[in-house]
């Protein structure tokens, strides 16, 4: 059974659009939210207030001596690291998270090791995470959240103090 994206699928996305893929996934028995797949993500990233969120015991977490590295060039100490389980697409598996001291407006981000673990094809036009079911006989999808996506985007505009999105072009 292939996967494929169609262009008939762009009808349930705003588009044009140039959102992240952003979805709801259960990590920990808890439905969390604003969940960022990010394939260019070496790791799965837990902020340390979505550690607490879920009422994980401190106790769980386990030291690492890995420092993340972001895109700004940046070193990141995580306070540790622990294994959830994460159900997706009919697929129950033991993750691990780096917790980190972070404030982002995403509660998880979930890399790419994740995505091929999980057996997923991502489709950032299609806002849409979709694989073949265990047993073969489907293909299921989960849907990105374009909504979700500008709820983060308020948050991260709150949180540098621009308050609101910019009204002009670069070129203006």
């Amino acid at each position: 059974m292939p996967i494929r994206f169609d262009k008939i699928e762009l009808m349930r996305v705003q588009i044009p659009h140039e959102d992240p893929l952003v979805v709801s996934l259960t990590v920990a028995e808890c439905l969390v939210r604003r969940v960022l797949i990010d394939p260019g993500s070496s790791a799965n990233i837990m902020p340390r207030v979505t550690f607490d969120r879920l009422e994980i015991n401190p106790k769980e977490l386990k030291f690492t001596g890995n420092l993340l590295l972001g895109f700004d060039g940046k070193r990141v100490e995580p306070i540790g690291t622990v294994e959830l389980m994460v159900r997706a697409a009919e697929r129950n598996l033991v993750e691990s998270f780096m917790v980190v001291e972070i404030h982002p407006s995403y509660n998880l981000l979930m890399g790419r090791g994740w995505i091929y673990r999980v057996q997923r094809v991502p489709s950032i036009l299609h806002q849409v995470m979709r694989c073949i079911s265990p047993d073969g006989s489907k293909v299921i999808d989960i849907h990105g959240d374009q909504v979700a996506v500008k709820e983060c985007y308020l948050v991260t505009l709150k949180a540098t103090g621009k308050g609101k999105a910019p009204t002009q072009s670069a070129d203006e």
